[in-house]
């Protein structure tokens, strides 16, 4: 590693989903921290049962920071099990900050298609707003799309809105950065247009015009129509021009309210 550092690995921490589509599964494996997209693990070493026979991982792509989508071929009906393990570590398997995941042993996936998921992701949007002071806004840009969505929808260049009532896990991924030095950026999640205090990162910019990366998560009781959005403010004078580079949105229903 750069510098002669070693980075530990970390431990899994993933949940795991699929859904059958005609001849083959895809399977979606939802990471707890923003992870590299540049880099993946060869395919072999993502290890899946299927009715408890070992098949071939044939494709494998980043979703977003969070969400590797597996591509399993040769399934010819809506399997009743399937399992995912890592067979790790892999320099190729790092956070954005370079920690490698260990290996884990058969994690069970749910049946996508009985859970809801979805996400949106914009890069490079060069969304600008001049901030009022402690005035929030929704970033909303014309470059965000959708990712992948299953009983979610994705409107308004902006926003996920539900279908399906639950407890969802969510995450966001943000680039940001300011026009004036020493100003204070805060990103937090909406909820109808509200912003959330769980999963609020709170950031003091030293230099200006210099691009900083964060994250936040949280697990949130959704009714049907809810709509998530991203937001950003700052917390200081002035009327600084705050740009977003990156955005990302990712959420997965992990249990019935």
């Amino acid at each position: 590693m750069p510098g002669g550092v070693t980075f530990r690995p970390y431990a899994a921490r993933a949940i795991i989903t699929h859904a059958f589509d005609i001849d083959h599964l895809d399977i979606w494996i939802v990471f707890r921290h923003p992870m590299n997209q540049d880099i993946k693990p060869a395919d072999n070493l993502w290890l899946v049962e299927v009715e408890e026979i070992l098949e071939a991982t044939t494709a494998s792509e980043w979703q977003d920071e969070f969400t590797m989508l597996l591509t399993v071929a040769g399934i010819g009906a809506i399997p009743d099990k399937v399992t995912v393990a890592y067979a790790g570590p892999s320099t190729n398997l790092r956070t954005t900050w370079r920690k490698q995941w260990e290996p884990w042993g058969p994690i069970l996936s749910s049946d996508g298609t009985l859970l809801a998921f979805g996400s949106f992701k914009g890069n490079e949007i060069n969304w600008q707003q001049a901030a009022a002071q402690n005035v929030f806004y929704t970033i909303s840009d014309a470059d965000i799309t959708a990712g992948p969505l299953n009983k979610t929808t994705f409107q308004n260049n902006q926003e996920l809105k539900i279908s399906v009532s639950g407890f969802y896990q969510v995450h966001y991924y943000i680039t940001v950065e300011i026009s004036i030095a020493g100003k204070h950026v805060k990103t937090a999640f909406e909820i109808n247009g509200t912003e959330q205090d769980l999963g609020q990162v709170h950031h003091h910019f030293g230099r200006a015009n210099e691009e900083e990366s964060w994250a936040g998560a949280g697990i949130f009781n959704l009714t049907i129509d809810d709509v998530l959005s991203i937001g950003i403010e700052t917390t200081d004078a002035g009327n600084p021009t705050v740009t977003t580079d990156h955005v990302g949105l990712v959420i997965t229903e992990i249990g019935q309210t």
